[in-house]
């Protein structure tokens, strides 16, 4: 059972000051995705509500994140200190190199996963943006489902990514390496992602991070692109 007591337990290995190799991390990390959890837990998680919220927005970005890059580092490190950097991937050709992760379009996320948990079923997609009023939200969750169009999902990913971006612009970030924004990229066809990548590195190329990245939010086929 991947319960609270074993998800502690995971987070005190991990954020020990040398970390744990990479190779154990992929393998406790895939073996607790395997394991079941209480409905109320499963529930928290989707919500990220604590003590599972550091799981779903930063351990879960990075294990997904070094499933589809190529980067292979020797250790990780998660300091689970609500300070920057989220993950340290210790000794990457012969470097320390910090991760930051953000959520693209989080408040969208949470009222989806409410939804969800609330009645079984829920949709995928609404297009809402994290400054938009809660009686916006409240009035797209409280509509009918409907379909979308591939341009107007491009339209709302590629405002809630800029977003994340500008939240970016910081010098506090100068000695981060990597940052992360998580995505639902599966709203569209992957092929189509290409289509605003140049917009999204007009915005990324002054920010301080050496790499940036778009990552999908799904555990199965991964899917991500680089736009720094």
């Amino acid at each position: 059972m991947f319960n609270i007591e074993v998800l502690d337990q995971f987070y005190n290995e991990l954020s020990k000051s040398n970390g744990m190799s990479v190779a154990e991390f992929r393998q406790k990390y895939s073996m607790l995705l395997t394991e079941s959890r209480t409905d109320r837990d499963a529930k928290d998680y989707r919500l990220g509500k604590d003590p599972w919220k550091k799981l779903r927005d930063e351990v879960a970005p990075v294990f997904r994140f070094l499933k589809y890059s190529q980067i292979n580092p020797s250790r990780i490190r998660f300091p689970l200190d609500n300070n920057t950097p989220d993950c340290w991937l210790l000794d990457v050709d012969g470097e320390d190199r910090g991760v930051e992760v953000t959520i693209e379009r989080g408040r969208e996320r949470y009222h989806l996963a409410k939804e969800l948990n609330e009645a079984g079923e829920g949709r995928g997609f609404i297009g809402v943006q994290d400054d938009a009023s809660q009686e916006e939200f409240d009035t797209q969750m409280s509509s009918p489902q409907s379909t979308y169009s591939t341009e107007q999902a491009l339209d709302a990913m590629k405002s809630g990514v800029i977003s994340c971006l500008k939240k970016k612009k910081n010098v506090r970030y100068s000695k981060v390496f990597y940052l992360l924004i998580q995505a639902d990229l599966s709203v569209i066809p992957n092929q189509r992602w290409s289509t605003i990548e140049n917009d999204l590195w007009q915005v990324a190329c002054d920010l301080p991070f050496k790499e940036i990245h778009v990552i999908g939010n799904a555990d199965g086929e991964l899917y991500g692109f680089q736009i720094k």
